[in-house]
């Protein structure tokens, strides 16, 4: 009989995690008063899916095991139709873990993208072992995982369910800590995992690290300027891990000056080519890279821009060119551009705007900033918006700084 792909602990966090984005999803369209109760902690087995405990109604209760069905595929054995008949959250653990005895040895997850439906993304139980294990081997001396990212993201899911499970030690779930709280709790020995604007928030709050701390960050590039900061404040290693929802992890590093190494499962298909790079991993299967590479060495290799115009803004991917065509629709504008801001300039989007003629450009870069609060997402909000007569961008030989 097949083996459970986590540990029963480990699959509830997942789970958990998992509930709550789809409950906020859904109940955040209606504003803050749906918004899901707060249970915090671990849940028990008995917490009830309804009144006195998650609080979910008939249609979330829906929307719920639909997304739990999909995740774990449990339509491969017709178990999602009993989701509706179970009253405690036990029971859907109960479900996913049968779905496993009975074979299914699949995770679907879903991309970050904002712009555009968010990719499905299966993985296989051996294509995530794969990677563990070599997770495994580059953290065996660690004694606790801390986590401050989403366990049902791919990321989240291999470095806070998958890895401890392997390396049989505790998860400390930390995102509801205060930077006071998660000081006081960390000891060496710790892998704390989050992403880089968490990152960014943990340098400027905990002001000195405990010995033996190492930090895993990913979802985006980190920037150097963070790095530094965190090791001038005590963290002993913070290694940058690279890859997607589609592949899992493919490389690392230790610092953001060096090059990406390949993870042991991968290689590089030949013959290679960096505007269209390509890795087989060692179940033989061929993955197209959405970047483009450098390779400066036969593993390891440096990025050199997405292949799809995408950026990441908090760990979501977004399409700068797509937001700029949905400003340029928008009253009173002639013509808009968009970018990720530089590294000094913060870490979201920045929008330049033409304005008609005849239309105020604060007034306009007003009415733009409170359509995008109403209408984009979080991600793809401009953090700033330009306003000027021009763009000059198409102008040859002249630099548009903006």
């Amino acid at each position: 009989m097949p083996s459970p792909i986590l540990s029963r602990r480990a699959l509830a966090r997942v789970l958990r995690s998992l509930l709550l984005a789809e409950l906020r999803a859904a109940r955040g369209r209606h504003g803050p008063s749906a918004a899901p109760p707060s249970v915090p902690g671990p849940w028990d087995d008995d917490l009830p899916l309804g009144q006195g405990g998650i609080g979910c109604d008939s249609l979330d209760l829906l929307s719920l095991a639909a997304a739990v069905n999909e995740m774990f595929n449990l339509h491969e054995v017709r178990t999602e139709r009993n989701l509706l008949d179970v009253s405690a959250f036990g029971g859907w653990i109960d479900a996913v873990e049968s779905a496993w005895r009975a074979g299914v040895d699949r995770v679907t997850f879903a991309t970050s993208g904002s712009t555009g439906r968010p990719k499905r993304c299966p993985q296989t139980a051996a294509h995530l072992h794969a990677e563990v294990e070599a997770l495994a081997a580059r953290w065996a001396d660690r004694r606790r995982v801390v986590a401050l990212a989403p366990a049902h993201h791919i990321y989240g899911f291999l470095f806070t369910a998958l890895l401890p499970t392997r390396l049989a030690v505790p998860c400390l779930a930390a995102d509801d800590l205060g930077p006071e709280e998660l000081a006081a709790a960390l000891r060496p020995g710790d892998l704390v995992v989050s992403f880089p604007e968490r990152w960014a928030y943990l340098a400027r709050s905990v002001p000195a690290w405990p010995a033996g701390i190492h930090g895993v960050v990913s979802t985006a590039p980190c920037p150097p300027a963070l790095a530094e900061v965190l090791a001038e404040r005590g963290l002993s290693r913070l290694t940058e891990v690279y890859g997607s929802s589609e592949t899992a992890g493919i490389a690392w590093r230790d610092a953001p000056d060096e090059p990406y190494g390949l993870m042991p499962q991968w290689t590089f298909a030949e013959p290679h080519r960096g505007d269209a790079p390509a890795l087989i991993h060692a179940d033989g299967t061929l993955h197209p890279l959405m970047d483009r590479i450098v390779r400066n060495a036969p593993r390891s290799f440096r990025l050199d821009g997405r292949r799809d115009g995408m950026v990441q803004v908090g760990g979501v991917n977004v399409a700068p060119a797509a937001v700029a065509e949905r400003l340029r629709r928008r009253p009173g504008v002639r013509h808009a551009v968009v970018r990720l801001m530089r590294a000094e300039e913060g870490a979201r989007l920045k929008a330049y705007l033409v304005p008609e003629p005849g239309t105020d450009g604060a007034t306009l870069a007003g009415a733009v900033a409170a359509w995008a609060a109403d209408h984009l997402q979080a991600a793809e909000r401009p953090g700033t918006i330009a306003v000027g007569a021009d763009l000059r961008v198409e102008t040859p030989g002249e630099t548009f700084d903006w």
